[in-house]
């Protein structure tokens, strides 16, 4: 199976991976370049969007960790969005979601990022 990749710009120097198909070691190679080429330290949020991501191997989820080591390192924000429940599963078994920031839908991840930037207008 094959991954379609697209990289949007958002809001505040935000960046946003849509993934849909197989994320594996075939396709994490490109993946990884796409991401190599956008996030960088002026990159403020990187949201990752699985809403039409099928499959996630450990190849995929090495690009995923080595994407948000970036963020962490540059300060920025690190988010994942529309997990399908196999791909939720996936970072279950591994313990990976403890401390990552993981919405159910867009809406929910929006409240959060407007809440977050009233804070910083608010001077908090």
């Amino acid at each position: 199976m094959s991954l379609e990749i697209a990289i949007t710009s958002e809001a505040n120097n935000g960046k946003r991976i849509s993934i849909a198909g197989s994320l594996d070691s075939n396709t994490a190679p490109e993946l990884q370049q796409n991401i190599d080429a956008e996030i960088n330290d002026s990159v403020d949020t990187t949201i990752i969007d699985f809403k039409e991501l099928d499959f996630l191997s450990s190849a995929g989820l090495r690009v995923i960790f080595k994407t948000k080591k970036i963020m962490d390192n540059s300060g920025g924000k690190f988010l994942l969005v529309n997990l399908q429940p196999q791909i939720k599963k996936v970072f279950e078994i591994i313990k990976a979601l403890d401390g990552m920031s993981v919405f159910k839908d867009q809406d929910e991840m929006d409240e959060y990022l407007t809440a977050m930037q009233d804070k910083v207008k608010d001077g908090e």
